[in-house]
């Protein structure tokens, strides 16, 4: 009886059959075509202001990425006792909540402020980087008042310029 799976295994078969023979046919010339050509031509890295937010951003999801999996060793951990498995999930969900309000905050100053940035909260410290070549202290501190209204609890925020 055919079915779809014997249908598509034999669909598939026949195209790598066909482009195989295609490949084994053509000659030495032709395949030249398709392989990239090597220029001569030096190239320059062009770094981007946006580029330094991109990297911290790379590396604070590198950070948070190993102490989440560090946390679920303790969690998965048969070993670990009740208190160390409730701490590390409290702390999960604190980094849940954590990059929620990172983004958050960031979609706050990218619509009020019209500048990109990056926000590292750690407990009390709230750490903005805003994407611009000037220093405006008006404009920092119109962004730590603003931001200042999102928390409940006084927080240390501090604005850096790239």
């Amino acid at each position: 009886m055919i079915n779809k799976q014997s249908i598509w295994f034999t669909f598939l078969f026949s195209i790598i059959l066909i482009l195989s023979i295609f490949y084994v046919s053509m000659n030495e010339n032709s395949l030249s075509d398709f392989m990239p050509q090597e220029s001569e031509e030096e190239t320059s890295l062009v770094v981007n202001e946006s580029t330094e937010l991109v990297a911290l951003r790379v590396q604070s999801d590198e950070e948070i990425m190993e102490t989440i999996n560090n946390l679920q060793d303790v969690l998965l951990s048969e070993t670990s006792d009740l208190e160390s498995k409730n701490n590390a999930y409290d702390e999960l969900l604190t980094i849940s909540n954590n990059k929620s309000t990172e983004e958050k905050l960031e979609k706050i100053i990218k619509d009020e402020f019209k500048y990109e940035s990056f926000i590292k909260i750690n407990s009390n410290n709230v750490t903005i980087v805003i994407d611009s070549d000037k220093n405006d202290y008006k404009l920092a501190n119109d962004i730590i008042r603003r931001i200042n209204k999102e928390f409940k609890d006084n927080m240390y925020i501090t604005v850096k310029f790239n």
